[in-house]
């Protein structure tokens, strides 16, 4: 039986995509930012819902999508996380990274709180 590397849930299938997130690189220029609220939060998500995405990197284990999340990771003291390293050039990596950050779209307020009530 392997060692558990962390306490988060991780799908089966993204069990061989387990890494250290300590060894992946930042190149300090993400543009998107959290706050501390935010990060709380996505805190409380990963450990109620588990890892339902990786965190994708380029080959060299540079982000580009997931920082905040390896960050918050770190800082809970967890890890270990399923990362996507993809044959990517730098300017192809942050491409990825400007699209992934902008498909979050904007949420109506009014459709939130009616989901929120749905529930």
């Amino acid at each position: 039986m392997t060692e558990k590397k962390t306490m988060i849930k991780v799908p089966d299938a993204y069990l061989p995509l387990l890494e250290d997130l300590r060894l992946l690189k930042s190149d300090e220029n993400n543009p998107n930012k959290m706050t501390i609220k935010q990060k709380e939060q996505v805190w409380r998500s990963l450990q109620k819902y588990g890892w339902t995405y990786p965190i994708i990197t380029n080959k060299d284990g540079v982000f580009a999508d997931g920082e905040q999340r390896s960050e918050v990771c770190i800082s809970h003291g967890e890890f270990f996380a399923p990362v996507l390293r993809m044959p990517v050039s730098d300017v192809d990596r942050r491409v990825l990274r400007q699209i992934l950050n902008k498909l979050k779209g904007k949420h109506s307020k009014e459709l939130d709180g009616a989901e929120y009530f749905a529930l």
